[in-house]
């Protein structure tokens, strides 16, 4: 996949934009992180669509975060042919307001106004367009977002046109990351986000700054989103030293769609259909619709959606069976809903209140057949059988609500501040576990209920009277709840039915409500010494306790007389540190390094859900996990050629609580991970043509407790090599067809020739995608996409790990899958 794809001072085609940056994590307020340029010279990847000016240059402004003062009449019947490619702010601006008439008047810092071209615009339009009110927009107020310095660390950056255009090549976003994000190991190509790591370590999930990880990782982080309603992603590799838990891989931040200013409305509507195998049963479709409006003083954003998910197929026409480990979403019909309100307080002040409920449901008449569990692993398919009779099935609710404040001067500073509420609950899909002790000997059925709310505060205090010099500082605060009840099921109507129907007799309590807290400050500093070389380094104190009350384990639910595990609790505290540097020996090539520690609580929840009533919590080696990267990158920017380079390194004493047997075996391991990330981009002189590609490796070894030598870490961990390639054609500038291909490697992860959990011989696979799209005017264009062109039969790595250690995990991926979209804005 591309990364950095524009020149200067031709803007480049439209393409996804990935920014190369060090050191540190960026908070918006309610939105997400950014990579920010420096002062008039590095360039930021954008995409304007075209359209009416007002909304257009808002947009951008959010994207750059920068204030724009405007008078909305002063561009009222205005339009702009839209924005694609890397630009510096004014550069950006300049071009937005071609034939317009108009200028950019810098007023300040960070602070923007228009007026008229002298000698161009008639005296009452350069009177209205000198003043000063300012539209109603939410601005961005990232932790590290500055003018000042230049990033150091390696960022992705996908904006909403160009994500709504990679999701015709897939419309799982798990799915859509993997093939555009250096790093990031293949989706399951189910409803889990299980062994989708980013440079083998956990990512932290935020979605308008809100997380979606909890402490208790059920795996759906990348599944309770609705992709149509994003309108830009941000990726970050490498652990954060100022984010807090959750971050040693990196950050996946996710800003949703916001007021616009102006009022506006869009709908969209697709189609997916399988074509290895027509008929109704793999039919799909989606109904989404956006409306945003206000004025001066109060703006909105409303999203509605409605979306059917049919049967998927494989290259052979097969059905591909329920993944009964971690869930699908096959045959399941979901609903979203968001609304953002914002209020302008001041000139300088902003409130805004949002809310959003995300519910996916499931109901199949497929069930997975057990009898190919008693088969060889690996030696035949996942077969799916109809007649399932099972009341609740697989589901995902996801509530959140926020409130976020700013204040753009707070004696020289400003100030974001956040609070937010979550709702979650997940149903996984039913588990014959009476071979399993711990779990009573039951056939049952999971679910999960988090609820979390908590709070960010972030300010950027400019310091120096040259203002080269910025200190960034805050806090978060955040408290989760979670607990994990168990259907239980007659164990003798499953067998009977040939695992087909499923009927409830009681409800256990898997998991005991856990109740994690946690508080972290911070403070980061950056300092530009000249147009070349710019420093920055901070730190962060994090401390966390986790509490459960007494409790009956699982273990216990068949014994005569129950006994109970003692409630407990851990208290964990941890500094954790960054120091990066910048240097620019000549104008387009960058060379910067970067030392980061991140910090992560371990799950928990996955030791106490199968504790013995001799459990205790003070010597269940539940420390935290604390990692320690290192990175050295370049980036350069050519005629026609962008290319980028990184290695980068992570270490970690102890490793993620690894869970074996359903619970059965826990280990800790020290780990070191070390890969090599690198991309090109070409384009042509026309601006026609555009190509390129991206190259990930990386190995990751560990050392169990008691053990002398390092071995390979897991293919859950540590993906194969990753090759990507695209090519794209526009023949004008309404038209655009574009090829991209993926390409996994093949990797042997069994130790000493034998098969186990996550080690088992993967074969290499490469898949590729089509897209076309069609601007047929300014309010109408038609989307294509083809998923798996030459409809090839494989198998994702995830299924080729057996996530359920035998043949019911060994799906294949869906056939080639079309799908058509056509939107019309009101």
């Amino acid at each position: 996949m591309p990364q950095h794809r524009a020149r200067h001072p031709r803007p480049a085609p439209r393409r996804l934009a990935a920014v190369l940056g060090m050191s540190v994590l960026a908070f918006h307020g309610p939105s997400a992180l950014a990579a920010a340029p420096a002062a008039g010279q590095v360039q930021k990847a954008y995409r304007i669509p075209a359209g009416p000016l007002a909304p257009a240059l808002m947009q951008f402004a959010a994207q750059a975060g920068v204030n724009l003062s405007v008078d909305s009449a002063q561009l009222r019947g205005m339009a702009t042919p839209g924005l694609s490619g890397s630009f510096s702010v004014e550069d950006g601006f300049a071009r937005l307001l071609e034939q317009s008439g108009l200028r950019l008047r810098r007023m300040g810092e960070g602070n923007y106004a228009l007026e008229p071209v002298p000698g161009v615009r008639a005296a009452e339009t350069a009177a209205a367009a000198t003043e000063t009110t300012e539209l109603a927009t939410v601005t961005v107020s990232a932790r590290t977002q500055n003018n000042l310095t230049a990033p150091a660390r390696q960022v992705t950056v996908l904006e909403g046109e160009e994500i709504q255009q990679l999701r015709q090549g897939s419309d799982s976003l798990a799915t859509m990351l993997s093939k555009a994000v250096p790093g990031m190991a293949d989706s399951s190509h189910t409803i889990t986000d299980y062994g989708q790591t980013l440079r083998g370590r956990n990512m932290l999930v935020l979605v308008d700054g809100v997380p979606l990880n909890t402490n208790r990782d059920s795996s759906r982080n990348l599944a309770n989103i609705n992709p149509a309603d994003i309108e830009q992603i941000e990726v970050l590799r490498g652990s954060s030293a100022i984010y807090g838990s959750g971050a040693a891989g990196g950050i996946v931040s996710i800003r949703t769609k916001r007021p616009s200013g102006e009022t506006k409305a869009e709908t969209i509507v697709s189609g997916v259909t399988p074509l290895s195998r027509l008929g109704g049963a793999g039919l799909g479709g989606e109904v989404q619709h956006y409306l945003s409006g206000g004025g001066d003083v109060v703006d909105y954003s409303v999203s509605l959606g409605a979306r059917h998910v049919g049967g998927s197929y494989d290259g052979d026409g097969h059905r591909i069976a329920p993944e009964p480990s971690q869930g699908d979403m096959f045959d399941a019909n979901i609903y979203n809903a968001s609304a953002k309100v914002g209020f302008k307080l001041a000139e300088d002040q902003r409130l805004q209140l949002s809310a959003s409920r995300y519910d996916a449901r499931q109901d199949t008449k497929y069930a997975s057949d057990p009898s190919v569990a008693k088969l060889p692993p690996g030696s035949v398919p996942a077969k799916s059988i109809k007649g399932l009779q099972l009341d609740k099935q697989n589901q995902i609710q996801n509530t959140i609500l926020g409130l976020d404040y700013e204040n753009r001067n707070v004696a020289g500073s400003t100030l974001a501040a956040q609070l937010y509420y979550r709702d979650f609950f997940t149903r996984f899909s039913p588990f014959d576990a009476r071979a399993v002790p711990v779990r009573g000997g039951n056939v049952d059925q999971a679910m999960q209920n988090s609820k979390v709310f908590g709070g960010r505060l972030t300010v950027k205090t400019p310091l120096g009277q040259d203002r080269n010099t910025l200190l960034v500082w805050g806090a978060d605060f955040n408290h989760e709840r979670t607990d994990m009840p168990l259907d239980i099921f007659d164990p003798a109507a499953y067998d009977a039915s040939g695992g087909l129907v499923f009927r409830k007799t009681g409800r256990l309590m898997y998991m005991p409500p856990l109740t994690t807290r946690s508080l972290g400050a911070f403070a980061q500093a950056q300092h530009k010494f000249n147009d070349r070389w710019s420093i920055e380094g901070g730190a962060r104190y994090e401390r966390s306790r986790a509490s459960f009350d007494d409790f009956t384990p699982l273990s216990q639910s068949r014994v005569a007389n129950p006994q109970s595990v003692a409630g407990g609790a851990v208290n964990y505290g941890a500094w954790t540190f960054n120091l990066g540097t910048v240097f620019t020996p000549v104008k387009g090539q960058e060379f910067y390094a970067s030392y980061s520690q991140g910090f992560e609580l371990p799950d928990i929840g996955v030791v106490l859900r199968n504790a013995s009533p001799s459990f205790n919590i003070g010597n269940s080696n539940l420390k935290p996990i604390k990692t320690d990267t290192y990175e050295l990158g370049w980036r350069g920017r050519f005629e026609n050629l962008r290319t980028s380079l990184s290695v980068f390194q992570s270490r970690s004493d102890l490793g993620a609580v690894q869970s074996f047997n359903n619970g059965l075996t826990l280990l800790r391991t020290k780990e070191k991970i070390h890969g090599v990330e690198a991309s090109l981009d070409y384009f042509s002189d026309d601006d026609r043509w555009s190509a390129g590609g991206s190259f990930t490796w990386m190995k990751g070894r560990e050392l169990p407790q008691n053990a002398i030598a390092y071995q390979d870490m897991t293919g859950f961990r540590i993906p194969p090599l990753k090759l990507t390639a695209y090519a794209e054609y526009r023949p004008n500038g309404s038209w655009s067809h574009r090829i991209q291909m993926t390409s996994y490697a093949s990797r042997d992860y069994r130790l000493n020739g034998q098969n186990s959990f996550g080690r088992y011989d993967a074969k290499g696979y490469t898949t590729v995608d089509l897209v076309s799209h069609w601007r047929i005017d300014a309010k109408n264009r038609v989307s294509l996409g083809i998923e798996n062109l030459f409809n090839r039969h494989y198998y994702p790595l995830y299924s080729q790990l057996l996530r359920s250690n035998n043949n019911t995990s060994h799906l294949p991926a869906a056939g080639t899958v079309l799908r058509i979209s056509y939107a019309h804005t009101w």
